[in-house]
């Protein structure tokens, strides 16, 4: 009743500055609010925290002026969760290819995402978009509304074409390869065979410098020994 009382004295506030000219154009929300009061209470308010005094010593007291999103109570005011299927489609898709995340990808490959919807995806492979998980998250959504299929059938074939598509890239990158390097190409060590041999010279230089320790510990404990001996 507060809450409606609050609004009903802002009706009567703003219908006293429309009455006396203070107010030359009637607000959009006052036929709005007149009709439906709000339910929930929006201003901000000063609320004072208490703190505890010791040795009888007075302390400022503190006022808490930002809300706090857990004490609104009300879902209506909450921003809602949006859930795409072509979010689950990826996510699913990805999980089960975690090495698909390693391929080179561009940040402007899907900055248009009307491109891909103008594409024609009756056949997964698209001569204008790279070759990727994406393109069997939008054939599986064209299986379901063309062919009737059920989502996860739609996914398992839209899945085997990438892998028929993958396979066949793969099959041509090798052949132009292999006629290259007949030709005469010489090929540069790649970025992963170059962090192999850059990690296997810190391992061969820490299994040099264990060495060397071990060795001198050995050499230690045998002097030890000896001294123990000639003691006795």
């Amino acid at each position: 009743m507060k809450i409606q009382q609050n609004a009903i004295n802002i009706l009567e506030r703003t219908s006293n500055f429309l009455k006396s000219g203070v107010i030359k154009q009637q607000p959009a929300w006052y036929k709005v609010v007149g009709s439906i009061p709000p339910q929930v209470d929006l201003t901000r308010k000063a609320a004072v925290n208490q703190q505890n005094t010791t040795n009888f010593v007075s302390q400022p007291s503190t006022f808490k002026t930002r809300v706090n999103p857990r004490t609104i109570k009300n879902k209506l005011y909450r921003s809602q969760k949006l859930e795409f299927v072509e979010d689950e489609l990826r996510a699913l898709f990805y999980d089960q290819h975690p090495w698909e995340r390693a391929n080179p990808k561009l940040v402007v490959e899907n900055a248009n995402d009307i491109e891909l919807f103008k594409l024609d995806w009756s056949n997964i492979r698209q001569l204008t978009k790279p070759f990727d998980g994406e393109n069997v998250v939008q054939r599986t959504l064209y299986l379901v509304q063309n062919e009737n299929l059920s989502i996860l059938e739609a996914y398992d074939k839209a899945r085997f074409e990438y892998y028929q598509v993958k396979m066949q890239l793969e099959a041509e990158d090798s052949i132009s390869k292999e006629e290259a390097t007949m030709y005469g190409a010489q090929f540069k060590e790649s970025a992963l065979e170059y962090g192999f041999q850059k990690e296997q010279e810190v391992i061969d230089q820490w299994k040099e410098e264990a060495e060397q320790q071990t060795e001198l510990l050995q050499n230690k404990a045998a002097g030890v020994n000896n001294l123990e001996k000639d003691s006795t």
